[in-house]
């Protein structure tokens, strides 16, 4: 039987430092800011993100087309305001933020009407 609960990490939380007055400012000026979490073992590593503009959206497929990884890369390097700096040194844990982070290509929804 599986077991789909999310467990709360026991170990260290990673997060660079960032304070809530910190997300508060980036809120202020960019709207919207996404966190991250990647747990590894017990540890929590934790990124903070804004959302992509149309520049690293258009570089991100442009890339894509050739390396997924280096598209991966564009996206995380155009977006990350701060957090644990090893998600992005750490191979897995810079995948694992990646997928999340890829989410936010289809996070918004839109729809048709014929008038």
């Amino acid at each position: 039987m599986e077991n789909n609960e999310t467990r709360q990490p026991q170990g260290r939380t990673c997060d660079g430092g960032i304070t809530e007055e910190q997300i508060n400012k980036w809120k202020a000026t960019l709207g919207r800011v996404i966190r991250i979490d990647v747990t590894d073992g017990d540890d929590l590593h934790v990124a903070y993100f804004k959302r992509p503009s149309i520049e690293t959206m258009s570089a991100v497929t442009k890339v894509g087309k050739n390396d997924e990884v280096k598209s991966a890369a564009v996206l995380y390097d155009n977006c990350f305001l701060g957090g644990d700096t090893e998600i992005r040194e750490d191979a897995l844990l810079f995948m694992a933020a990646t997928a999340q982070l890829g989410k936010l290509f289809n996070s918004c929804l839109g729809s048709l009407k014929n008038l």
